[in-house]
């Protein structure tokens, strides 16, 4: 990871070498931006985006310290930034081994928080946790889409991949994890499959876990909701932002003509952990021209800031819940 005098930490946290994270750190902030994955350009600058915007939660203090005005408490104690992703490496599997690299280099109970990047940038992540972790979490998946291989028969034949992209990262994300632990949350409510495979899909997506639309009555049901999830376990949540409305969040590669509010989904993610333990998360697919500095690009980069803020104050309330892996 690397960092230079253009680089803002995230929300004013500490920067820190992820070889030597300091003792009692309980999460460290990545931005892994790259677009390798997407036929999109923009996502590159995802971390860019996030860091600059992030700089509204410090400005008008001297030493800066966020304050959870619902618990009382200042979540991002604990917590790190070890910079952005520094590699030589110019093809996707290159980038995706050295994030792999540096999730297995943290400390065991040091919770990974990525700032993407394209989807893929999951991938990679969820890869190194489940080899080092023993206990087995589910991966709860905000999205506008399914991002599984279903095309071409895939799901009358759900071993068949093709190489990893944005369009079927969590189809090689769910042969990371397992069947059953990937619940995916928010996608639309409908699918296109070849015709000879139609009969194989339900069977496909019950081997990977369970799909919540967006339509679903569980979206607007508490108590269901928890009971999908699941209670006691681990859990790495995943947001592609076009999970949201189009009319919250249009700086993304495909954004959705029926969303999730912004409201809705910082919701539905605290009925996700309010029983389970964080493990990991990233959010990703914010995309932008660099140079892009209209009110509507700005406005959608606060809201993934926000975000991935809400994010970071769960993995920072567990710091006195932790145990090991």
């Amino acid at each position: 990871m690397s960092r230079d005098d253009r680089t803002t930490s995230f929300c004013g946290l500490p920067f820190a070498d992820p070889r030597s994270v300091p003792a009692g750190t309980v999460a460290a902030v990545a931005g892994v931006g790259h677009s390798l994955g997407s036929p999109h350009r923009g996502a590159e600058h995802g971390p860019f985006f996030l860091r600059t915007v992030s700089k509204e939660y410090t400005w008008s203090a001297a030493s800066a310290r966020v304050v959870d005005l619902r618990h009382g408490a200042a979540p991002l104690d604990g917590i790190v930034d070890v910079g952005d992703l520094a590699t030589t490496e110019t093809t996707l599997a290159g980038v995706l081994a050295a994030t792999r690299t540096f999730v297995t280099g943290l400390p065991p109970r040091v919770v990974p928080c990525v700032i993407g990047g394209d989807h893929t940038v999951t991938l990679p992540v969820v890869s190194a946790l489940a080899a080092r972790r023993a206990r087995p979490f589910t991966v709860v998946q905000f999205d506008h889409h399914l991002d599984l291989q279903i095309w071409e028969g895939a799901a009358a034949r759900p071993g068949k991949r093709d190489p990893v992209f944005h369009t079927n990262v969590m189809s090689h994300v769910s042969d990371v994890l397992g069947p059953g632990r990937l619940l995916q949350v928010g996608v639309f409510p409908f699918a296109t499959v070849e015709d000879d495979s139609a009969h194989a899909l339900p069977a496909f997506l019950r081997s990977v876990g369970r799909q919540v639309p967006v339509s679903a009555p569980e979206i607007d049901d508490a108590d269901a909701f928890r009971d999908v999830v699941g209670r006691g376990g681990d859990v790495y949540v995943s947001v592609d932002l076009d999970v949201l409305d189009a009319a919250e969040m249009s700086s993304t590669g495909y954004p959705a003509t029926v969303g999730l509010s912004l409201r809705r989904l910082l919701r539905l993610i605290d009925l996700a952990l309010a029983d389970n333990r964080l493990v990991g998360f990233d959010v990703v697919e914010f995309a932008a021209d660099r140079a892009d500095r209209s009110p509507k690009t700005l406005a959608d980069a606060q809201r993934a800031a926000l975000v991935f803020v809400h994010l970071l104050s769960w993995a920072g309330r567990q710091r006195d819940t932790r145990t090991d892996p």
